[in-house]
């Protein structure tokens, strides 16, 4: 095996400051209970039960396993029509 390219190195930096940028902006503007940014993705497609507000319209799919423990998946509205914020959570 050879060393690890500068291409590489540069590419994988590149992602974790993009990954503290979009933590951050998600830290400040959505609940983030149970969820982690660095798996945010972008969907065409939402589920689950429609919530939120005119602002911002979010849907929840969620799934209860015990007494206070949940998992599922979030989506929230994007500027772009048809594409969803999604991002995986476990409270």
């Amino acid at each position: 095996m050879s060393k690890i390219s500068k291409e590489i190195v540069d590419k994988i930096e590149q992602r974790n400051a993009l990954n503290e940028e979009i933590a951050k902006w998600c830290k400040e503007n959505l609940e983030m209970d149970g969820m982690d940014p660095d798996f945010a993705d972008i969907t065409e497609y939402h589920t689950g039960n429609e919530q939120g507000g005119d602002n911002c319209k979010e849907w929840c799919d969620k799934t209860c396993r015990g007494e206070d423990w949940y998992t599922g998946d979030y989506y929230w509205e994007t500027e772009y029509e048809g594409k969803y914020l999604h991002m995986k959570f476990d409270v």
